[in-house]
This record gives structure tokens, C-alpha cells and sequence, in this order.
């Protein structure tokens, strides 16, 4: 069964370094953006930006309260996730995970409110993301099973086994027929993030979850890369956005000053993908305060791809007044 590695962030994982989270193997990520009537999560710009920055596929998630107006929180949340001019890839979520003291149709008819208000302004049918008992208890209609409507929508399932093993597969809630994403650890080390972060896996290739996207990926060129003093297969892999163990096994020998490695091809989003990072030139002139992060932001790339198109070794070590080549 293929699957595809991500996570889902939100300011429980602040300052997170994202070329170390790709070349960890995550692909994707769902960042928390809202949650309720008024509440913005203060992290959400720079999660947001951040991954785009090395070239990991977004969604953004709005955390659902049950007791209060469904359509002011859509728009709590369409408008935040607007105000950064970048809807992201991946189709919105709801977070739907507390009753707040209502009764199930009240909940039902909530939910829908918000999925279609938010589908309305995205264009994407939303993802519902929940859990197995939460959605047999809550989002069911009498008799048991989901609404007629609740299974036009993909599903992401946060059920946590006692022990994952790869090639596993969660339960699914009475009624429903498929998963689209499943959560299966809050407990999960990635190398980039400081806390314990959420652990998920797409249903599908890495080809799948890009059509699931609606994105094209952008395939790199392969290239070489010249082993220096002080490198080691964790700083390469971080520098092109690839695995530790995709360059291992393209490049099996030891890793002596001097050899030339194989770089896999990695494979990032579209730097037109985003409504609101759009290159205005081919080069850049580095700036005082300026990192690779924030360039690559700036001009809808990615920190692997800069990098790589300048032979720069240390990332977070430009010159001001270095003239860059933005891919």
C-alpha cells in the first residue's frame, strides 16, 4: 500500500525549521489557522510560508466549535487564510473534535454549514478530519451512519494504534468507505521540530497526492554535489530537500572530502501555485537581514532549489551583496 509521510503543525510547534522536516521524508503538512468565532493562530504565517519555502505541499485547518455560528467561524477562517494572499495546495479542513454540549443535529447541520461556506470561497470540497467514535456519535443521522452528504467528502481519520507498523490501516467509522488521511500518532519525532508533533499518512504515491493537490510538481534536474570538509549526509540532504536514505542509496560508498555524489531528484511545488509569490526577476541581490528562507518565500522557490542553482553549502550562511540566481 503506498503512502505518503506529513504532519500537521499548529503554535504547539513554533519555530520549526522546514528543509530539515522535507528532508526528513515529510511531503505534506496541515497547519492550524482558526479555530471558533475570532481565534488566529499566531504561528500560521510563518508554518504557512515556511513549508511552502521548502517545497512541502499545504492545507490549513480551522478547529470547530460546535456552539457557536458556523458561518462566522467560515468566515473567520476564509478570511485569514485569504489575508495571506496564498490559499495553499492542499484542499481546507475542518477540525471537528468537541461536542461543546450540543446535540448531534445540531452538530450535523453546523458542519455543513461551514463546509459549504468554505467551499464556496475555496473552489476545493474540504476535508473532514475526526475521529472513529466522534463521527459515529456525533456526525450520524438517525439509525446510525454519516449524512448522505458526509461521504463526498475525503476523509482524515486521527485513530492511534498501540503500536504502528508500517503498512497498517485504521478502522473506519460505521458507514464510511475510505480514508483519505490518517493520523496515527500525536507522538511523533521529525528532525525540525522541537515538540512532539502529530504524525499522518496520505492514502496514496507521492503522484497521488499531488493530483489530490491539484499541483503540478516541479522535478529538478538531477545534479551532483562535491563532498567538502564538514559535510555529511544529513547537511546534503537538507541542502537539496532529499532523504538521508534517497542520497544513501544513490550514493552507497563512504563519504570521503572531494568525491562528486548523486543527487536524487527531489520533487517540490510549483512555484506558481501560490496567488501571492510570483518572481519578479531572475536574480536577487542579498540584502542585510535576508536568509535563503525568506528569499525563496519572496520569490515562490524553494531553499533546496536556491541553494542548489548558486552552489551555496551552508544555507544559513549568505553573504549581503552575493548576486543569486533564483531558479
Amino acid at each position: 500500500m503506498a503512502t505518503v509521510s506529513g504532519n500537521d503543525v499548529s503554535h504547539w510547534n513554533a519555530g520549526i525549521d522546514w528543509p530539515k522536516v522535507r528532508a526528513s521524508g515529510q511531503r505534506f503538512v496541515m497547519v492550524k489557522a482558526t479555530e471558533g468565532l475570532t481565534y488566529k493562530d499566531d504561528t500560521f504565517k510563518d508554518n504557512w510560508l515556511g513549508a511552502k519555502s521548502a517545497g512541502i505541499l499545504r492545507g490549513a485547518y480551522h478547529f470547530f466549535r460546535c456552539n457557536v455560528d458556523a458561518k462566522k467561524q467560515a468566515d473567520n477562517f476564509i478570511n485569514f487564510v485569504r489575508s495571506l494572499k496564498d490559499d495553499g495546495e492542499l484542499p481546507p479542513v475542518l477540525d471537528l473534535e468537541t461536542n461543546d454540549g450540543m446535540a448531534k443535529e445540531k452538530i450535523v447541520s453546523a458542519v455543513k454549514v461551514w463546509l459549504d461556506t468554505v467551499e464556496a470561497a475555496f473552489k476545493k470540497k474540504p476535508i473532514i478530519y475526526s475521529g472513529q467514535y466522534f463521527l459515529q456519535d456525533y456526525l450520524s443521522q438517525p439509525g446510525g451512519g454519516p449524512p448522505a452528504w458526509a461521504k463526498d467528502y475525503p476523509l482524515w481519520l486521527a485513530q492511534y494504534p498501540n503500536q504502528y507498523t508500517e503498512g497498517m490501516k485504521p478502522f473506519l467509522p460505521r458507514g464510511w468507505f475510505n480514508w483519505t488521511i490518517w493520523q496515527y500518532t500525536d507522538k511523533g519525532v521529525v528532525n525540525g521540530i522541537n515538540a512532539k508533533v502529530d504524525m499522518n499518512l496520505f492514502n496514496g504515491s507521492l503522484d497521488d497526492l499531488y493530483k489530490f493537490a491539484g499541483a503540478t510538481p516541479i522535478i529538478d534536474k538531477p545534479t551532483t554535489h562535491k563532498v567538502a570538509t564538514g559535510d555529511s549526509f544529513e547537511t546534503i540532504s537538507i541542502k537539496y530537500g532529499v532523504t538521508v536514505r534517497e542520497l544513501v542509496t544513490a550514493n552507497p560508498q563512504l563519504l570521503k572530502s572531494g568525491d562528486t555524489l548523486n543527487v536524487p531528484v527531489a520533487v517540490a511545488i510549483p512555484q506558481d501555485s501560490g496567488q501571492g509569490a510570483t518572481a519578479t526577476s531572475r536574480t536577487y541581490t542579498v540584502q542585510s537581514g535576508d536568509s535563503l528562507t525568506a528569499i525563496a518565500i519572496k520569490f515562490g522557490s524553494t531553499v533546496a532549489a536556491i541553494a542548489s542553482a548558486n552552489n551555496i553549502t551552508n544555507i544559513n550562511n549568505i553573504k549581503v551583496g552575493v548576486k543569486l540566481v533564483i531558479p
